[in-house]
């Protein structure tokens, strides 16, 4: 797969439609996701999104078990 590009990960920006590059730890911050095109800052409500939140929470360390697997059997 090496040279393939991958698509954009991100949310589409409810102000300018331009895609905000977000991540799993982007969203577990707590710290606002701003665009990068037009400076939106964006706030995850923690305790309306916990139930969310925690699923994003588990699927990242998956992941992270994952790439750690990966990285050891090469």
């Amino acid at each position: 797969m090496t040279g393939q590009s991958t698509p954009q990960q991100g949310v589409p920006c409810p102000e300018c439609s331009f895609t905000i590059p977000t991540t799993m730890p982007m969203l577990l911050s707590r710290e606002p996701i701003v665009c990068p095109m037009c400076g939106l800052a964006l706030h995850v409500d923690a305790e309306k999104s916990a139930e969310s939140l925690k699923l994003v929470r588990q699927l990242h360390e998956a992941t992270q078990q994952v790439e750690k697997t990966r990285t050891q059997w090469g």
